[in-house]
């Protein structure tokens, strides 16, 4: 059955996984099959009948969001056809999670096929546009993805609403002692080239897994809302 994931807020990640993720990306290794089993003197890879994403019902419609990059060009939250567009909310200063979720996300897409990669678009877009300045905002998603989409509004009321439209939530408060303080929903969102959300990934997941889910959205497979 389809499941509701409540908004979550970490200030805190388990930096042993950063490892791990740094050398996946290194090293490229296809495990969306899983271990393979022998028939007649081949091999089959064992599908996995589940995503580990999980899905939204009814699909999440964001084709009506619009938000500029840092060049201040309009982008729309639908994927190129036949393609996907990969959208996630942080900031560049963000110490744990980000990084993290970004080192993972460019393993998964270096290690599908040269023709899947170009279908492939990645969008971050900035809780924090004070400080992501347009000229460290994008900056900071090229060293992860050099033709990513770095978005970024001065709107508050534009930001919210396209968080609200994830369902991401974010907040930003200044501490007794002075010092700001971020807090951002952590979830990685796959939308397809009508602008629903096909995918959502928790944060936490494996290389691997979202490797496996990846390759299969591209392939045209899609999670069975009801399971």
């Amino acid at each position: 059955m389809s499941r509701s994931i409540p908004t979550r807020f970490r200030t805190g990640a388990v930096f042993a996984v950063l490892a791990l993720l740094v050398a996946s990306c290194t090293t490229p290794n296809d495990e969306r099959g899983g271990e393979p089993t022998s028939t007649t003197g081949a091999t089959t890879p064992t599908v996995p009948a589940e995503f580990s994403g999980y899905v939204r019902t009814p699909l999440v419609d964001v084709s009506s969001v619009t938000l500029p990059t840092v060049d201040d060009a309009p982008v729309e939250m639908v994927a190129e056809p036949d393609g996907l567009l990969l959208v996630f909310f942080g900031y560049a200063t963000c110490p744990d999670v980000c990084p993290m979720t970004l080192t993972l996300l460019k393993s998964a897409v270096a290690q599908q096929d040269a023709a899947d990669r170009e279908r492939v678009q990645v969008a971050m877009i900035t809780i924090d546009p004070t400080r992501d300045t347009p000229e460290v905002f994008g900056a900071y998603l090229a060293q992860y993805f050099p033709d990513g989409l770095a978005l970024r509004s001065d709107e508050p009321a534009d930001l919210r609403a396209a968080a609200d439209a994830f369902g991401a939530n974010y907040e930003i408060r200044m501490t007794r002692e002075g010092k700001r303080e971020v807090s951002h929903s952590d979830d990685l969102y796959v939308v397809d080239d009508t602008g629903k959300i096909v995918l959502t990934w928790s944060y936490g997941l494996s290389p691997e897994a979202v490797t496996s889910d990846l390759g299969r959205l591209l392939a045209g497979d899609r999670p069975d809302p009801e399971t």
